[in-house]
């Protein structure tokens, strides 16, 4: 879809609210929300998608939106986001932890849990919504990232604002599928690169890890690549190897699977890959069964290998 730009100004007054809250939670994701004016609510959202990621502009007066934990359950996606502040100041509430928000700052959040934002006043964000299916991190990653401030001035955070402004102002329709698919991705890169920086910051790296997940990167087509094969590069016994991923909140074996199916999921979407079939791509990257290949894909990514190859080359892409 093209840019749509929805105000509360276009409907009668008497029916204001009711069409803010459902713009709101057709345009992000359900959630409750309550603007401090009441029924006198004036707002405007500008909406784009780029592939599966969503990009949001809000403007709006003071208000409460929540995110309960009955809705997270019932969604049927979830994403992980990044909200930009713009204008005014706000208090973003997750995973225990509280961050107020002006402008230039950011925070990241996530809709498969309970939130909570309070605005002081009159606000302004840029939000994305990225599936969270697509990224490479554990759920104790998305976890240690939620309602922590990043400040977008400086650092790895002055990536983000410069980053939103220009997907806003992009025409995706203008676009091949292909390069939409690789905005995409990259998009899903700085996102680790945020979640990372600050699950590191949290804990020291662990250099045995390190060698571990290099070593696995590096043996991904070898479809008979085991624990044992892993802990004896290393120099480290197989019971401590999945410690140090199990500390990670995820296992050997889940960390190898994810690698793979992020593998395929680039190189079915890669135009350099496109004369080679679906089994084998998932051969060079150790899944040689296609249609294991195509269980385990459809479980992580939503679609079939073959559907999203699709996608990526503009057959069915929105």
């Amino acid at each position: 879809m093209g840019h749509t730009t929805i105000d509360t100004a276009a409907v009668a007054e008497r029916d204001r609210l009711d069409f803010w809250r459902s713009t709101v939670c057709d345009q992000f994701v359900t959630l409750d929300v309550r603007p401090a004016a009441g029924t006198d609510v004036h707002g405007r959202v500008t909406a784009v998608s780029m592939a599966d990621t969503q990009l949001r502009k809000i403007a709006a007066g003071a208000h409460r939106f929540e995110r309960t934990t009955h809705q997270a359950r019932t969604a049927d996606e979830d994403y992980f986001q990044i909200a930009l502040a713009r204008k005014g100041r706000t208090l973003v509430a997750q995973d225990g932890r509280e961050a107020v928000i002006g402008p230039g700052d950011f925070v990241l959040y996530d809709s498969a849990r309970p939130f909570r934002f309070v605005t002081a006043g009159d606000f302004e964000y840029s939000v994305c919504l990225f599936p969270t299916r697509l990224l490479p991190l554990t759920r104790a990653e998305l976890g240690a990232a939620t309602a922590i401030r990043f400040d977008g001035r400086s650092g790895l955070g002055a990536m983000v604002p410069p980053l939103l402004a220009a997907l806003h102002r992009l025409d995706p329709e203008s676009l091949p599928a292909a390069s939409r698919t690789a905005i995409m991705q990259s998009i899903g890169d700085v996102y680790v690169a945020l979640v990372r920086s600050r699950v590191d910051a949290a804990a020291s790296p662990n250099v045995h890890l390190m060698r571990a997940q290099a070593w696995i990167d590096e043996h991904l087509a070898d479809p008979g690549l085991a624990p044992a094969d892993v802990a004896a590069a290393c120099s480290i016994s197989v019971s401590y190897l999945h410690k140090l991923f199990g500390e990670t909140g995820t296992s050997v074996a889940a960390y190898v699977r994810e690698r793979r199916l992020q593998g395929c999921y680039a190189d079915l979407a890669r135009s350099g890959c496109d004369q080679l079939t679906v089994g084998a791509i998932g051969a060079r990257w150790g899944l040689p069964d296609s249609a294991h290949l195509s269980r385990a894909f459809r479980a992580r990514f939503g679609v079939s290998p073959s559907v999203h190859r699709a996608r990526s080359a503009g057959s069915g892409a929105g």
